[in-house]
């Protein structure tokens, strides 16, 4: 059945308006409340704009205004104002990041940025990659949100720092390690719909020389369909220790279990989907005067498994596993030269084992060796920054990625900038397209080459009063060898040129110290050069918009909504997407309900128009339910 996204659209916008009319009322009802003594950051604090010091552009800590690339970043406290169970969910709510939104509940899930498919977004924890050699791209959804300090996301290609990211880089940030003898900590306990329990658990302190931050998380839900449940283990544990007043080492480990069912499919066989990923790092940084070098090994295991059953009689019909093992050492270095120029070199050395039950007769290995640098000019008001990375990819050659960015900063109230940037970019495919044994679903292919771009990159942000920031980013990448499926060939090929071209426009509007707002709306535009054609690909978001207000008094009440738009570039029969979802939380806080113990009660609601939405009918989004709990913090 074609669904008209025309009137799914005038039906989207009623509900639009509806949703932030009742929202308006009932701030307003709330705003005597409202203390003008009071501050609240976390309210002014926004996700679209920069203005705090973030690691991922350059591979050293620097601040955002000194960034050439279009980046968000994303902190704990908003992190907590949400919903969200993971990271997947998280990055739903940030402007720019376009998730295909699935039934949730630990299902597998996939990003786009910039237009790009899922696999073209690098997507690490603390700078770890998690994308595989089965498909290319990783699953947030694996990710926790209990040990996440920031997200920091790089908009638009990062080859010059990251290597393979034609759309992205998406990089999590962990919380610290503690500083006090007595632990401080919190526990976080919720029910929802569809069964659905999670029980979470963090703790951060210091025993003698050495600080420690451990969480964990479970989860369990039945699922929104028969045989969809899923059951969730997540555990970090990170530690710390000084060795001198120069030298720290830093050791970190993250596990994720999970038993993940799918759902009964239209041809009466359902999916268990479960998967582990078992990852860490061992830092030692040397920090001293102007000089920062450290050195750090990096691990990644993920098994991925995709069983296949009747619904009926329950016999099996089919078993994969597939494992991919990453191991990584990182070198990297800083040093500040005059009084604000910025020198960072280094070089990273990464090894991939992959292996598959089905899929291959062996494990296939794959090693790379990329050293790169960037400098930081600062003259009067402009910033240059050129930068280049050289990486020697075993299977795919050698590819050279130089990037110039330039920001002039204007001297003015505002903080008002304009930013440019120029880079070449790359994307490597991964091992399974290239030694797959199992077709006709997808023959190897062992001439596929590594996609190439050249990319532009211009933005302005601003104040554009005293309460209201702005900015817009405007990109233009040229890929050529775009691998797309070969219908003939029943294989990922290579063909000649890709275009993808596109705008961001974000807005925050801080109506006092208790109440924002803020809005934001991309455009997506990839097209075939040789046929003229707009690329149609369910995992690339054609127009998105989020939609959205904070709010918080003295008293400990607040309420936040969010409001998510995409839509696809997939078959316009097959889509349902052409609406706004809106998600909204509620909560009240008691400081001190004992000495040094602070108790939240918090109650959700998602899907708050109870839309009917899908960008692949398989997997629908659950109509309305709701979740509460409460949170404990000591």
């Amino acid at each position: 059945m074609k669904i008209s996204c025309q009137n799914n659209s005038l039906i989207g916008f009623k509900y639009t308006i509806s949703i932030f009319i009742a929202f308006l009322v009932f701030i307003l009802l709330s705003i005597t409340s409202i203390s003008a003594d009071e501050s609240s950051e976390v309210l002014f604090s926004n996700p679209v704009m920069l203005g705090t010091v973030l690691i991922s552009a350059k591979r050293v800590g620097s601040e955002g205004e000194d960034t050439a690339e279009n980046v968000t970043v994303y902190t704990k406290k908003e992190i907590e104002r949400t919903s969200a169970n993971n990271l997947g969910e998280v990055l739903k709510y940030i402007p720019g990041v376009d998730v295909s939104v699935t039934n949730q509940f630990g299902q597998a899930t996939s990003l786009s940025i910039h237009g790009s498919n899922s696999r073209q977004v690098l997507l690490m924890i603390d700078g770890i990659p998690f994308n595989t050699q089965l498909s290319g791209q990783a699953d947030p959804a694996i990710i926790p949100v209990e040990n996440i300090e920031r997200i920091e996301i790089l908009k638009g290609a990062s080859s010059s720092v990251w290597g393979s990211s034609l759309g992205g880089v998406i990089n999590v940030i962990t919380k610290d390690v503690g500083d006090s003898v007595v632990p401080k900590g919190k526990f976080k306990t919720t029910f929802a719909g569809f069964s659905t329990t999670k029980n979470s658990l963090e703790l951060a302190g210091k025993i003698s020389d050495v600080g420690y931050f451990v969480s964990g998380s479970y989860l369990e839900t039945d699922g929104i369909k028969s045989r969809s449940d899923a059951q969730e283990k997540k555990i970090f544990g990170k530690v710390s220790a000084s060795i001198n007043d120069a030298l720290k080492i830093i050791s970190s480990f993250g596990y994720t279990g999970a038993n993940v069912h799918d759902g009964v499919n239209s041809d009466g066989t359902w999916d268990s989907m479960p998967y582990i990923a078992r990852y860490g790092k061992v830092k030692l940084d040397f920090n001293k005067d102007d000089l920062n070098f450290s050195i750090a090994y990096k691990y990644n295991d993920q098994d991925v498994i995709s069983d296949n059953y009747d619904a009926l009689t329950g016999v099996q019909n089919s078993s994969t596993v597939n494992n991919n093992v990453y191991q990584g050492i990182s070198l990297n270095g800083s040093l500040k030269l005059r009084e604000e120029d910025l020198f960072v070199f280094g070089s990273d050395f990464d090894w991939h084992r992959f292996k598959s039950s089905n899929y291959l007769d062996t494990g296939k290995s794959i090693s790379m060796q990329s050293p790169y640098a960037n400098y930081t000019l600062k003259l009067n008001n402009w910033d240059f920054i050129p930068g280049v990375r050289f990486d020697n990819n075993q299977q795919f050659g050698s590819q050279t990625s130089p990037s110039f960015g330039i920001i002039y900063h204007f001297k003015d109230p505002n903080r008002s900038l304009v930013r440019a940037k120029i880079s070449r970019a790359f994307n490597a495919p991964p091992l399974m397209w290239i030694y797959n044994n199992l077709p006709p679903y997808v023959n190897p292919n062992l001439d596929l080459k590594a996609e190439r771009a050249i990319v532009y990159e211009i933005g302005f942000e601003t104040k554009l009063f005293s309460s209201t920031k702005m900015k817009l980013d405007l990109y233009r990448s040229d890929v050529k060898d775009a691998i797309a499926y070969n219908n003939s060939e029943f294989m990922m090929d290579n063909f000649r040129k890709l275009r993808r071209q596109g705008a961001e426009l974000s807005l925050n509007y801080k109506v006092n110290d208790d109440l924002s707002f803020y809005g934001s709306g991309a455009f997506n535009d990839v097209e075939n050069r040789e046929t003229k054609q707009t690329v149609r690909d369910s995992g690339i978001a054609r127009q998105s918009f989020n939609l959205g207000g904070k709010y918080e008094n003295d008293k400990g009440f607040g309420v936040d909504l969010y409001g998510y738009y995409n839509r696809w570039s997939s078959d316009p029969d097959q889509a349902n997407d052409c609406k706004f979802i809106f998600d909204a939380k509620f909560k009240q806080e008691f400081k001190d309900v004992k000495e040094n113990i602070d108790l939240e009660f918090f109650f959700n609601v998602y899907n708050l128009t109870n839309s009917k939405y899908w960008s692949d009918p398989t997997y629908p989004l659950p109509k309305r339910y709701f979740e509460g709990g409460f949170t404990l913090k000591f």
